[in-house]
């Protein structure tokens, strides 16, 4: 038996938090944001520019892979490499582009510990391009905004979720191919729609290293309407855990597009049909270094990307369900009928106080039908 919850069980599951408190999950959610370490995210992007390209399909570009699962391994994660192929022949920004070649996404996977069918996804895409350049003239594409600043969070988020015990499996994803077409996340994301994955949220970070002069203060989310709910819970995570708020440039907190922007590696999974959301530097920054050879370190304010990691980071622990519960309410190490006279004995209460709390498997609040559906998905098996 599988469960799947809607999203707007998903902010369910936030308002809980928000509204009964849980002031020891919040602690250990401002206790986990505030290891965010800009020392970090700076040698990321110092890394990844230092290739000076990572145009696809070239000898940098593949390093660059290698160096992501090197990265995602020294935190204890098993990289996988998920390989596609490409076929590029396009005019793109007034210029002919021709390739045929193999690319590859990296993947790395934390399981969840009750209900680890159900996903978030965190991701950057780690191509470059310069697009004041020709492709014979792809040497030279640093890249430092877009993408190295979302490559850099997406690995720090990585690093500071390795040893949490969360409810939801967290997948990070840098995605190849994305600056011509968003390839590497089309390809994953047709083939999770194929095997049927429960994607409860995708979270792209692109381009969040330069805050611009107009709103310094502020970034922006780019989803589509029917999503608009839990894109919030990113946006008031960046009200609690960053000094940032999002912005959109006309007194909106979230900036909605009719059916997303189309510009990052989110609109495959919309198109899908899965929840998803891109998180930019403030919209209507106007940045003229990106996707051009001029995108270098100087484009790239630490602290600012710190405090986009932070936002992010947050929403996700909130989201996922940080401090696992399990169904083993009486601790024997297997979920059996003692656990279900327990449960039983609680069904139909509001979850309130720490005594109830344990049998809320959901985070709704109220001890229901989704718990029993979450309780039985893991009845006989021995606890995590």
């Amino acid at each position: 038996m599988s469960v799947k919850l809607s999203a707007k069980s998903i902010i369910l599951v936030w308002l809980t938090f928000a509204t009964f408190g849980h002031g020891g999950v919040r602690a250990q959610i401002i206790e986990i944001v505030d290891g965010v370490n800009a020392d970090s995210l700076t040698i990321t992007v110092e890394r990844l520019v230092a290739f000076e390209t990572r145009f696809m399909g070239s000898d940098s570009n593949w390093a660059v892979v290698a160096y992501l699962e090197d990265r995602l391994e020294s935190f204890g994660y098993e990289a996988v490499r998920d390989s596609f192929d490409l076929e590029l022949n396009r005019r793109f920004f007034n210029k002919d582009w021709f390739l045929s070649t193999v690319q590859a996404n990296v993947l790395a996977t934390k399981t969840g510990s009750l209900q680890p069918h159900r996903k978030i996804i965190v991701s950057g895409h780690y191509d470059s391009i310069s697009l004041d350049r020709t492709q014979a003239q792809q040497d030279v594409a640093p890249g430092a905004d877009d993408n190295a600043s979302g490559c850099a969070a997406v690995l720090e988020i990585a690093r500071l979720l390795k040893d949490q015990n969360l409810d939801l499996t967290i997948e990070f994803a840098f995605w190849g191919a994305e600056e011509i077409g968003l390839n590497g996340s089309a390809h994953y994301a047709n083939q999770a729609r194929s095997r049927g994955d429960q994607i409860e949220l995708m979270i792209q970070l692109d381009a969040i290293g330069d805050p611009g002069s107009i709103h310094p203060d502020a970034f922006s989310i780019d989803t589509t309407s029917p999503h608009v709910e839990i894109a919030e819970v990113i946006a008031d995570a960046a009200r609690s855990y960053s000094t940032l708020r999002t912005e959109d440039g006309n007194g909106s907190d979230l900036r909605v597009t009719s059916r997303g922007c189309r510009c990052s590696d989110h609109q495959p999974f919309l198109d899908e049909g899965y929840p998803a959301l891109a998180i930019f530097q403030f919209f209507d920054n106007p940045s003229p270094h990106l996707n051009r050879s001029s995108d270098n370190l100087s484009k790239v304010d630490i602290g600012y990307v710190a405090q986009v990691t932070r936002a992010t980071v947050g929403g996700v622990l909130e989201l996922a369900g940080v401090g696992a519960r399990t169904a083993d309410f009486d601790d024997s190490g297997t979920v059996d009928f003692e656990d279900f006279l327990q449960f039983a004995a609680r069904f139909g209460e509001p979850a309130l106080g720490p005594d109830a709390a344990i049998f809320d498997l959901d985070r709704d609040a109220l001890i229901g039908f989704n718990d029993f559906l979450i309780f039985a998905n893991q009845f006989g098996a021995d606890a995590a």
